[in-house]
Protein backbone atom coordinates (compact mmCIF):
# COMPACT_ATOMS: atom_id res chain seq x y z
CA UNK A 1 0.00 0.00 0.00
CA UNK A 2 1.45 3.27 -0.38
CA UNK A 3 2.15 6.09 1.48
CA UNK A 4 -0.76 8.07 2.64
CA UNK A 5 0.15 11.87 0.23
CA UNK A 6 -0.01 14.96 2.25
CA UNK A 7 -0.41 18.52 1.66
CA UNK A 8 0.51 20.95 4.17
CA UNK A 9 -0.80 24.91 3.37
CA UNK A 10 0.99 27.81 4.98
CA UNK A 11 -1.75 30.43 6.23
CA UNK A 12 -4.68 30.23 7.78
CA UNK A 13 -7.00 32.91 5.68
CA UNK A 14 -9.30 32.79 3.12
CA UNK A 15 -6.96 31.52 0.33
CA UNK A 16 -5.61 28.88 2.85
CA UNK A 17 -9.20 27.86 4.17
CA UNK A 18 -10.75 27.86 0.03
CA UNK A 19 -7.57 25.49 -1.13
CA UNK A 20 -7.36 23.17 1.90
CA UNK A 21 -10.90 22.72 1.75
CA UNK A 22 -11.36 21.99 -1.98
CA UNK A 23 -7.89 19.85 -1.79
CA UNK A 24 -9.73 17.74 0.43
CA UNK A 25 -13.06 16.91 -0.48
CA UNK A 26 -11.42 16.50 -4.34
CA UNK A 27 -8.70 14.33 -3.87
CA UNK A 28 -10.43 12.07 -1.29
CA UNK A 29 -7.66 10.23 0.89
CA UNK A 30 -5.45 13.65 0.91
CA UNK A 31 -4.13 14.27 4.43
CA UNK A 32 -4.68 18.00 4.47
CA UNK A 33 -2.85 20.55 6.99
CA UNK A 34 -2.96 24.11 7.64
CA UNK A 35 -0.31 25.84 9.49
CA UNK A 36 -0.66 29.55 11.19
CA UNK A 37 1.55 31.79 12.24
CA UNK A 38 -0.26 33.54 14.44
CA UNK A 39 -3.37 32.38 16.94
CA UNK A 40 -5.87 34.12 14.84
CA UNK A 41 -7.38 32.18 12.26
CA UNK A 42 -9.23 34.35 8.96
CA UNK A 43 -8.27 37.46 10.70
CA UNK A 44 -8.67 39.38 7.63
CA UNK A 45 -12.40 37.96 6.68
CA UNK A 46 -13.39 39.09 9.83
CA UNK A 47 -12.89 42.74 8.79
CA UNK A 48 -13.07 42.37 5.23
CA UNK A 49 -16.23 44.67 4.16
CA UNK A 50 -16.17 46.70 6.99
CA UNK A 51 -17.57 43.29 9.10
CA UNK A 52 -19.41 42.40 6.17
CA UNK A 53 -17.01 40.41 4.01
CA UNK A 54 -17.13 41.33 0.65
CA UNK A 55 -16.71 37.76 -1.13
CA UNK A 56 -16.91 38.86 -4.90
CA UNK A 57 -18.19 40.84 -7.39
CA UNK A 58 -20.32 40.66 -9.85
CA UNK A 59 -18.87 40.71 -13.13
CA UNK A 60 -19.34 37.29 -14.82
CA UNK A 61 -16.88 38.90 -17.91
CA UNK A 62 -13.91 37.08 -16.82
CA UNK A 63 -11.61 39.53 -19.10
CA UNK A 64 -13.52 42.38 -17.41
CA UNK A 65 -12.75 41.08 -14.35
CA UNK A 66 -9.11 40.96 -14.76
CA UNK A 67 -8.92 44.37 -16.67
CA UNK A 68 -9.70 45.95 -12.91
CA UNK A 69 -6.60 44.60 -11.00
CA UNK A 70 -3.59 46.84 -12.89
CA UNK A 71 -0.77 44.32 -11.83
CA UNK A 72 -1.46 40.26 -12.45
CA UNK A 73 -4.27 40.61 -14.68
CA UNK A 74 -2.89 38.11 -17.52
CA UNK A 75 -2.16 35.50 -14.53
CA UNK A 76 -5.43 36.05 -13.28
CA UNK A 77 -7.34 35.39 -16.32
CA UNK A 78 -6.08 32.36 -17.02
CA UNK A 79 -7.54 31.27 -12.95
CA UNK A 80 -10.72 33.29 -13.84
CA UNK A 81 -11.28 30.42 -16.51
CA UNK A 82 -10.70 27.77 -13.73
CA UNK A 83 -12.76 29.29 -11.22
CA UNK A 84 -14.93 32.80 -11.60
CA UNK A 85 -17.37 34.70 -9.74
CA UNK A 86 -20.10 32.55 -10.72
CA UNK A 87 -18.30 29.98 -9.55
CA UNK A 88 -18.13 31.76 -6.07
CA UNK A 89 -21.22 32.38 -5.93
CA UNK A 90 -22.24 28.57 -6.85
CA UNK A 91 -19.63 27.34 -4.01
CA UNK A 92 -21.12 29.14 -0.85
CA UNK A 93 -24.90 28.46 -2.59
CA UNK A 94 -24.40 24.57 -2.19
CA UNK A 95 -22.81 25.24 1.28
CA UNK A 96 -26.37 26.98 1.89
CA UNK A 97 -24.73 30.89 2.08
CA UNK A 98 -26.81 32.82 -0.12
CA UNK A 99 -24.75 36.00 -1.82
CA UNK A 100 -26.60 39.26 -2.79
CA UNK A 101 -25.15 42.30 -4.83
CA UNK A 102 -25.27 45.92 -3.86
CA UNK A 103 -25.18 48.39 -6.74
CA UNK A 104 -21.82 49.04 -6.92
CA UNK A 105 -21.36 44.94 -7.62
CA UNK A 106 -19.79 44.06 -4.63
CA UNK A 107 -21.80 40.69 -3.09
CA UNK A 108 -21.77 40.38 0.55
CA UNK A 109 -23.22 37.13 2.34
CA UNK A 110 -27.07 38.45 2.80
CA UNK A 111 -26.43 38.01 6.36
CA UNK A 112 -24.27 41.49 6.59
CA UNK A 113 -22.21 39.41 8.53
CA UNK A 114 -18.53 38.18 8.37
CA UNK A 115 -18.74 35.63 10.48
CA UNK A 116 -21.05 33.82 7.93
CA UNK A 117 -17.95 33.05 5.78
CA UNK A 118 -15.74 32.21 8.74
CA UNK A 119 -18.27 29.60 10.56
CA UNK A 120 -19.11 28.12 6.54
CA UNK A 121 -15.03 27.47 6.67
CA UNK A 122 -14.21 26.49 9.86
CA UNK A 123 -17.02 24.27 9.50
CA UNK A 124 -16.33 22.90 5.86
CA UNK A 125 -12.66 22.45 7.66
CA UNK A 126 -13.83 19.91 10.26
CA UNK A 127 -16.41 18.13 7.82
CA UNK A 128 -13.14 16.90 5.73
CA UNK A 129 -10.27 16.30 8.84
CA UNK A 130 -8.49 19.05 7.85
CA UNK A 131 -5.46 19.69 10.40
CA UNK A 132 -5.13 23.30 11.51
CA UNK A 133 -1.77 23.76 13.35
CA UNK A 134 -2.04 27.61 14.88
CA UNK A 135 1.16 29.65 16.51
CA UNK A 136 3.34 27.59 14.16
CA UNK A 137 5.30 29.05 11.24
CA UNK A 138 7.00 27.77 8.10
CA UNK A 139 10.46 29.04 8.67
CA UNK A 140 12.36 27.38 5.63
CA UNK A 141 12.00 24.19 3.09
CA UNK A 142 14.25 21.90 1.33
CA UNK A 143 13.19 18.93 -1.25
CA UNK A 144 14.38 15.69 -1.25
CA UNK A 145 15.70 13.77 -4.34
CA UNK A 146 12.18 12.14 -4.99
CA UNK A 147 10.52 15.57 -4.67
CA UNK A 148 9.04 15.46 -0.98
CA UNK A 149 9.14 18.36 0.72
CA UNK A 150 11.14 18.93 4.41
CA UNK A 151 9.41 21.99 6.09
CA UNK A 152 11.52 23.40 9.22
CA UNK A 153 9.33 25.25 11.40
CA UNK A 154 9.47 27.78 13.97
CA UNK A 155 8.53 25.57 17.16
CA UNK A 156 11.82 24.16 15.92
CA UNK A 157 9.97 20.66 15.13
CA UNK A 158 10.10 19.62 10.88
CA UNK A 159 7.32 18.58 8.77
CA UNK A 160 7.30 15.75 5.62
CA UNK A 161 5.06 16.70 2.76
CA UNK A 162 4.08 15.42 -0.61
CA UNK A 163 2.26 18.84 -1.55
CA UNK A 164 3.46 22.05 -0.37
CA UNK A 165 0.76 25.51 -0.71
CA UNK A 166 2.35 28.58 0.05
CA UNK A 167 -0.82 31.57 0.64
CA UNK A 168 0.75 33.60 3.50
CA UNK A 169 -0.74 36.49 2.38
CA UNK A 170 0.97 39.72 1.46
CA UNK A 171 4.28 41.60 3.33
CA UNK A 172 5.69 45.40 2.86
CA UNK A 173 9.41 43.81 2.07
CA UNK A 174 10.48 41.65 -0.10
CA UNK A 175 12.67 40.83 2.56
CA UNK A 176 9.68 38.76 4.18
CA UNK A 177 9.84 36.69 1.68
CA UNK A 178 13.47 35.39 1.92
CA UNK A 179 12.45 31.61 3.97
CA UNK A 180 11.23 31.43 0.10
CA UNK A 181 13.74 32.73 -2.19
CA UNK A 182 17.03 31.76 0.26
CA UNK A 183 15.44 27.94 -0.41
CA UNK A 184 14.32 27.52 -3.64
CA UNK A 185 14.00 29.00 -7.15
CA UNK A 186 11.46 31.63 -7.20
CA UNK A 187 12.16 35.07 -7.74
CA UNK A 188 10.35 37.39 -5.22
CA UNK A 189 9.45 41.04 -7.06
CA UNK A 190 9.13 43.47 -4.88
CA UNK A 191 5.66 44.33 -3.23
CA UNK A 192 3.51 47.19 -4.33
CA UNK A 193 0.66 47.96 -1.91
CA UNK A 194 -3.02 47.49 -3.16
CA UNK A 195 -4.75 48.13 -0.03
CA UNK A 196 -4.33 49.52 3.16
CA UNK A 197 -5.29 51.12 6.08
CA UNK A 198 -5.30 54.52 7.80
CA UNK A 199 -5.61 54.23 11.90
CA UNK A 200 -7.08 57.23 12.97
CA UNK A 201 -7.49 58.20 16.28
CA UNK A 202 -10.93 59.67 17.74
CA UNK A 203 -11.80 59.32 14.13
CA UNK A 204 -15.11 61.15 12.62
CA UNK A 205 -15.63 57.76 10.77
CA UNK A 206 -16.86 55.84 13.12
CA UNK A 207 -20.19 54.60 12.20
CA UNK A 208 -19.80 54.30 8.63
CA UNK A 209 -17.97 50.97 8.36
CA UNK A 210 -18.48 49.28 5.29
CA UNK A 211 -19.39 52.13 3.42
CA UNK A 212 -17.63 53.13 0.52
CA UNK A 213 -17.46 56.18 -1.63
CA UNK A 214 -15.16 58.24 -3.92
CA UNK A 215 -12.76 59.82 -2.43
CA UNK A 216 -9.91 62.65 -2.87
CA UNK A 217 -6.92 62.37 -0.44
CA UNK A 218 -4.16 65.03 -0.46
CA UNK A 219 -1.20 64.66 1.82
CA UNK A 220 0.32 68.31 2.00
CA UNK A 221 4.13 68.85 1.05
CA UNK A 222 4.41 65.76 -1.39
CA UNK A 223 4.24 65.47 -5.10
CA UNK A 224 2.33 63.07 -7.11
CA UNK A 225 4.68 60.81 -8.49
CA UNK A 226 2.60 58.92 -10.65
CA UNK A 227 -1.05 59.21 -12.46
CA UNK A 228 -3.33 58.60 -10.07
CA UNK A 229 -7.29 57.38 -10.69
CA UNK A 230 -10.55 57.41 -8.77
CA UNK A 231 -10.95 54.44 -6.54
CA UNK A 232 -13.13 53.98 -3.18
CA UNK A 233 -12.25 54.39 0.54
CA UNK A 234 -13.67 52.31 2.59
CA UNK A 235 -14.71 52.35 6.22
CA UNK A 236 -13.64 49.04 8.47
CA UNK A 237 -14.12 47.74 11.55
CA UNK A 238 -13.06 49.83 14.01
CA UNK A 239 -11.43 48.78 17.36
CA UNK A 240 -12.11 51.04 20.55
CA UNK A 241 -11.72 54.76 20.12
CA UNK A 242 -9.41 54.40 16.30
CA UNK A 243 -11.45 53.52 13.18
CA UNK A 244 -9.78 51.90 10.21
CA UNK A 245 -10.05 53.17 7.22
CA UNK A 246 -9.02 51.13 3.88
CA UNK A 247 -7.81 53.00 0.97
CA UNK A 248 -7.81 50.85 -2.26
CA UNK A 249 -4.89 51.80 -3.90
CA UNK A 250 -3.30 51.48 -7.39
CA UNK A 251 0.13 53.08 -6.94
CA UNK A 252 3.01 52.50 -5.36
CA UNK A 253 5.06 55.58 -4.95
CA UNK A 254 2.08 58.42 -5.49
CA UNK A 255 2.27 60.57 -1.97
CA UNK A 256 -0.89 62.39 -3.32
CA UNK A 257 -3.52 59.92 -4.16
CA UNK A 258 -6.62 60.98 -5.59
CA UNK A 259 -9.62 58.17 -5.90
Amino acid sequence: MSEKKRLVIVGGGAAGFFSAINAAQLALGLEVIILEKTHKLLSKVRISGGGRCNVTHQCFDNKLLAANYPRGNKELLSCFHQFNAADTIEWFSQRNIKLKAEPDGRMFPDTDSSETIINCFLEEANKSDITIKTGVALTAYSQTKDGQFILHLSDKTTLHATFLLIASGGHPAASSYSWISNTSNHTILNPTPSLFTFNIPNSPFKGLEGVATEVVLTLPGYNRAEQDSTNHSLGAERSGSVAHVCMGCRMAKSKELSY
